[in-house]
């Protein structure tokens, strides 16, 4: 189990970090891993909004031993929003047709095996299996 606090300030010194501590894990799963990190993180940071409170982000990374081999669990003090609801792109419309955004949400739902979101006690948490 690994568990990160993000600072929105340190978010490539936080991506380095949750790459080291996944050095050992298979090179397939280690690049879906870092990819979902680095978008949930990203996207916290440039699009939550967090209105006057002081920016709360953690994740955390589990190794499963029953359905999934692993788990990420983000969550975060910014405004509600749930991914989940998030209107796919249209990934067959012509490059220069389609709207910006949206295509990181629509790949870190397709990495995943399972995704659930609840906002609890002023958090969106976000849990994922691959």
């Amino acid at each position: 189990m690994n568990q990160f606090h993000i600072h929105p300030s340190h978010l490539d010194k936080a991506l380095q970090e949750i790459e080291d501590s996944i050095q050992s894990i298979e090179d397939s799963y280690k690049y879906k891993i870092m990819f979902i990190c680095e978008e949930l993180l990203t996207n916290i940071i440039r699009h939550g909004d967090f209105e006057t409170r002081t920016p709360d982000i953690y994740l955390e990374i589990k190794s499963e031993t029953d359905i999934y081999p692993f788990s990420i669990e983000c969550k975060d003090n910014a405004k509600a929003f749930n991914m989940l609801k998030y209107p796919d792109p249209n990934i067959h419309a012509d490059i220069e047709e389609r709207q910006m955004g949206g295509l990181g949400i629509y790949l870190t739902k397709k990495y995943a095996k399972e995704l659930r979101y609840s906002f609890e006690n002023g958090y969106n948490i976000l849990r994922l299996s691959l």
